[in-house]
């Protein structure tokens, strides 16, 4: 039995990519890629048992970031590199391809449904830079498509593919009933790198700091960013589950050049300062904390180590509410 990696995100059109396979009699492995400003899917386990294929789950590499900061096709509307990140998902896909002995990429993409990164051109793009031509099928757009070399060879009947275009989602969930999906997927939000509500804060980082870790990249994801000069920025939890991932991220990368920022004697934000921690900087970020908490007067912040040693504590004075506050990134 020929064997396909399908990138999997759980979404109908992936869904409907195993499915189709699946009818063509092909033994599927379901690779979720774990990017950096996707939302977390908790349930894609349970999704490819409904399925009944294996899951797969790789985290991106570090150099992805590369892909965020010199995407050699350009953004989109946002800070989104969708055909430089499309190419480096598809090279992910390919290593699994030749790891497993498998003969194809499967990937549910359709032609003109995102038209930004999904016209004719751009997904021929995909395929040769990805070092994928003849072995990356979209089964939903096949038609529309030149044929891959499985179809030439006999393996796949090219009569059994689709020619969907577009971004109607109608005649999709019909063929998702005919094909027995088992839930169909609600629309998932996406990448966040799309949002043009998250791109300043994307776009401040790669103008502010060239020495950027993936741990500043992820750390986009959560909290509130005030930037307090070009060398420092303040990152602060908006509610207990954003200073837990906060501090958790700052536990597993330990970056040389983050200082957290915690209340003593007051409810209030974790913070993380970012930069050479300068004592000037230092106390403003403090004043943040205890701004954004709730400090009445007078309040004390520890200053800790990514790793959690403390460094020392400092006395701060919550500013008057009428004080202007720097502008969020």
């Amino acid at each position: 039995m020929p064997k396909a990696v399908v990138l999997f995100s759980g979404g109908l059109d992936s869904s409907l990519a195993v499915r189709i396979m699946q009818r063509q009699g092909w033994q599927v492995e379901a690779l979720h890629l774990q990017m950096m400003f996707e939302r977390p899917k908790t349930d894609l386990a349970q999704k490819a048992a409904g399925l009944g294929v294996p899951l797969v789950s790789l985290p991106v590499g570090d150099d992805y970031i590369e892909i965020i900061r010199r995407p050699r096709f350009g953004y989109g509307k946002a800070v989104n590199p969708c055909i430089d990140c499309r190419i480096y998902m598809c090279r992910l896909a390919r290593r699994r391809m030749e790891q497993t002995g498998a003969l194809l990429v499967v990937s549910g993409e359709l032609m003109g449904q995102r038209p930004s990164s999904q016209k004719r051109r751009y997904l021929e793009l995909v395929e040769i830079y990805s070092g994928l031509e003849g072995r990356l099928l979209r089964p939903l757009s096949a038609k529309l498509l030149k044929p891959t070399l499985p179809e030439q060879e006999g393996l796949i009947d090219r009569e059994k593919l689709y020619d969907f275009q577009g971004r109607g989602r109608g005649a999709l969930i019909e063929l998702a009933r005919e094909l027995e999906i088992p839930q169909i997927p609600t629309p998932s939000p996406g990448c966040r790198l799309t949002d043009l509500s998250f791109a300043p804060r994307v776009r401040d980082l790669l103008q502010h700091d060239s020495q950027s870790s993936r741990a500043d990249f992820e750390l986009l994801n959560f909290g509130r960013h005030i930037r307090l000069d070009p060398d420092h920025k303040v990152v602060l939890g908006r509610n207990a589950s954003e200073n837990q991932a906060i501090g958790a991220l700052a536990a597993h990368y330990r970056p040389a050049r983050w200082l957290l920022l915690e209340p003593v004697d007051f409810m209030g934000p974790l913070g993380v300062l970012t930069g050479s921690a300068s004592p000037e900087a230092v106390q403003k970020a403090a004043q943040l904390v205890a701004r954004y908490g709730d400090c009445v007067g007078q309040g004390e912040v520890r200053l800790l180590e990514p790793g959690g040693q403390e460094r020392q504590i400092v006395r701060v004075c919550k500013p008057p509410a009428e004080a202007p506050l720097p502008r969020p990134c």
